[in-house]
């Protein structure tokens, strides 16, 4: 039977949320790191978290020895000890809750890619609460048109990056095509496709073929003449820092149970990157409370004393020639 996993971003439920369903028939790994079936970007998760899998004819959960334990509703579980798991049960990891369903949904395609996009999409949502930019974007590191930028704001539309005026993206580039090469973000990937140009592209050190799709990540620059553009995207740098961030440890606060609250401690508004984006609060020097020496009360005293001491010492000897 198919296993559906919603990540719930708020305490009831939304048809937004996002979801990714296996066929129930392998182990499914639950964490934050970029080997997990089910990825779950925020600190408060460890990289391998939980495990669901199927035994006979009930589904287990079993908690993976993680830093902030794994709760099916309000029990925490046992690490490394199986519990079973019922269609409807919320389970909270870190500040991540996710609920759980057995039920007969088409099961998701390309599953790879999927839970990649899942855990994108966890981020993207995050930074746009908190207020950062996350679109994806060309920017000129070399050539004649340095620092010109060029958003991927529309997914699936093909950006033409040429020296002709009706190009999306126009160069000033002598060995550029009028309309040398197009660049369509689908996803979690943005593909470039070379158009016939005279003089070709390159992406790294390897030439485009013509009419080819060929992915573009990040790190690698492409080539048109002398003129260089490197690929920034926001939302996976973002992804990337936080698999490899150590665990951040969570003592969820405590709140009184109503009929209105699910069934699991409520989590945080958004999942994703919110204290690793936001700067650490500077600490204020604590001043001494009326009554209390500080550090510097007793050394400007101890100053004050050794004073005092050669001052009586240069007395005594005057008054005793």
């Amino acid at each position: 039977m198919p296993l559906t996993f919603y990540v719930r971003l708020s305490s009831r439920p939304d048809p937004a949320d996002p979801k990714i369903t296996f066929d129930g028939t392998q182990r499914i790994v639950l964490g934050r790191g970029s080997g997990c079936d089910v990825r779950l970007p925020d600190p408060s998760v460890s990289h391998r978290h939980a495990t669901v899998e199927a035994k006979g004819a009930q589904y287990v959960i079993y908690d993976e020895g993680s830093t902030n334990g794994t709760f099916v509703g309000t029990e925490a579980l046992t690490p490394r000890t199986d519990h079973p798991l019922r269609s409807g049960e919320h389970v909270r990891l870190g500040k991540v809750t996710v609920e759980v369903r057995v039920e007969q949904t088409p099961v998701t395609r390309e599953l790879s890619i999927a839970t990649k996009d899942l855990a994108l999409a966890l981020v993207a949502r995050a930074m746009s609460d908190m207020g950062d930019d996350t679109t994806s974007r060309v920017r000129v590191v070399d050539g004649p048109d340095r620092d010109k930028e060029l958003r991927l704001e529309e997914e699936g539309r093909a950006y033409v990056v040429g020296r002709g005026a009706s190009a999306d993206f126009a160069l000033n580039e002598g060995q550029a095509s009028r309309e040398h090469l197009q660049i369509v973000r689908r996803g979690s990937v943005v593909l470039v496709r070379d158009l016939g140009s005279k003089h070709g592209s390159f992406l790294g050190d390897s030439r485009i073929e013509d009419g080819r799709d060929v992915g573009w990540r990040p790190g690698a620059l492409l080539c048109i003449g002398t003129t260089r553009m490197e690929l920034e995207e926001p939302v996976a740098t973002a992804l990337a820092e936080l698999e490899d961030a150590p665990d951040e440890a969570y003592d969820p606060p405590q709140t009184t149970q109503t009929t209105e609250v699910i069934n699991a401690p409520r989590p945080s508004k958004a999942v994703g990157p919110l204290k690793r984006a936001l700067p650490s609060p500077r600490r204020r020097r604590a001043r001494p409370t009326q009554g209390q020496w500080s550090p510097t009360d007793i050394a400007v005293m101890l100053a004050a004393l050794s004073l005092f001491g050669v001052s009586l010492a240069g007395l005594f000897w005057l008054l005793r020639g």
